[in-house]
């Protein structure tokens, strides 16, 4: 039986798109023969950004759990601030303009690198020595944000000689928001150190897009890109299983967008175009999730009728989705945005609904679209021609929507449970 020792910050009951990842692929795992051991810090001391306990129920009871103490300093912060205070995915929640809130990233980013959960590795690294010897295990896959969870994979590896396999679902000094951290010259140049490490001395590297492995690799004149394996984010089929009523609510058409959207995702076009659609149907653009309050006005300002439903429970957001009439993506507008590949976006696949896509004109988000014949896409530029569409797509019959659903099934973690094992 092949073993493996799974290193994560995020799993239930923590919440959010971080979680889904392994969540589900270790499942598939233990249901394809693997033994899986799942070692990750106790919730009772964690400091996630937000709880969902009806993830607890996707937990497979083949796998083997294994939690730890920590050090949370985010936990005293937020006593002081407030949770409510404290940022969030993608910085969406806060005032990144305020003197205070800079003060407190920059404070966050210069005393605690690469990130203020690191307090976790002395405790995690004691445990995985422990775990490795008690069952015999050989290969560790540690998965970040944060970062920090690969320190204790390359202390594995400096220690022990584990074969490591680094799991980087998003960029680490190139995320979007990195330039509102406020790191100084001295840790900025660590953090960079402690990435170049990671990515040299791990085994193999697993990443989510093409162009997130272009930026991964750059960061070394060592040939990274030969051992980078592109595990890109899915959905889980069985999440998409349940009957569901799609009875239509007061003769809306609606367009929903799930996740979070900070200033940066600079969604205007597609609000300024929808505006200028001529229609007599009632149109709605539904948010779940957490949306900055600034994009939320300037909606208001157009007097486009929306929606925001704060953050809830997973199973509800796949409900969202399956019920929308079309599902808006949006790109933040940075200078990565090539290979951002968010979760939501195998999840509006797997939902068969018409894809709204504000994206670069090269990226792996449009490629994977339009090869899977699930929607249409367009750059910030094309107010006109996404006018145009969403006329269309708004007086068309869902039916004409045609997704190849062959390839859309290739995003799915059964599927690609299997490209892991091999890999094992």
């Amino acid at each position: 039986m092949k073993k493996l020792l799974l290193i994560t910050y995020y799993w239930p009951p923590s919440g959010g798109a971080g979680v889904q990842r392994w969540l589900k692929l270790s499942k598939y795992l233990a249901l394809q023969g693997t033994e899986v051991h799942i070692l990750t810090v106790d919730p009772e001391k964690a400091s996630y950004t937000t709880i969902d306990h009806s993830l607890l129920k996707d937990v497979h009871p083949k796998l083997h759990i294994h939690q730890t103490d920590s050090f949370e300093i985010i936990n005293y912060y937020s006593k002081v601030v407030g949770k409510k205070n404290v940022p969030s995915a993608g910085f969406s929640n806060v005032n990144n303009e305020s003197i205070v809130q800079k003060t407190v990233n920059s404070l966050r980013s210069n005393l605690f690198i690469p990130d203020p959960r690191k307090g976790w590795n002395k405790y995690a690294y004691k445990k995985a020595e422990e775990i490795l010897t008690k069952y015999n295990i050989q290969t560790v896959i540690t998965t970040s944000p944060p970062h920090s969870t690969q320190l204790i994979g390359l202390k594995l590896k400096e220690r022990l000689n584990t074969n490591w396999i680094a799991d980087l679902r998003d960029p680490w000094t190139d995320i979007y928001y990195y330039h509102l951290l406020g790191h100084s010259k001295w840790s900025k140049s660590k953090d960079k150190n402690l990435e170049k490490n990671v990515i040299e001395r791990s085994d193999k590297i697993l990443t989510v897009s093409k162009g997130l492995s272009e930026i991964f690799s750059s960061k070394s004149d060592q040939k990274i890109l030969d051992k980078i394996k592109l595990i890109p984010n899915g959905f889980d089929p069985d999440d998409f299983s349940q009957p569901l009523d799609l009875s239509k609510q007061d003769n809306y058409f609606v367009i929903a967008y799930t996740g979070t959207m900070s200033n940066q995702y600079e969604p205007e076009v597609f609000f300024n175009a929808l505006k200028k659609v001529k229609t007599t149907k009632r149109i709605k653009v539904q948010f779940v999730g957490s949306i900055a309050s600034t994009i939320i006005s300037k909606i208001k300002e157009l007097d486009i009728e929306v929606e925001v439903i704060p953050t809830v429970p997973h199973d509800q957001i796949v409900r969202y989705q399956r019920s929308a009439d079309a599902l808006l993506l949006v790109i933040p507008k940075v200078s990565n945005a090539k290979g951002i590949l968010t979760g939501k976006l195998f999840e509006y696949l797997a939902s068969y609904k018409p894809i709204i896509g504000i994206v670069p004109e090269e990226s792996d988000a449009r490629e994977i679209i339009e090869d899977c014949k699930a929607g249409i896409c367009f750059t910030r530029n094309e107010i006109e021609q996404l006018t145009a569409s969403l006329t269309k797509l708004i007086h068309s019959d869902p039916s004409e929507i045609n997704p190849d659903k062959t390839k859309i099934e290739s995003f799915s973690r059964k599927h690609q449970a299997i490209q892991i094992q091999k890999l094992l």
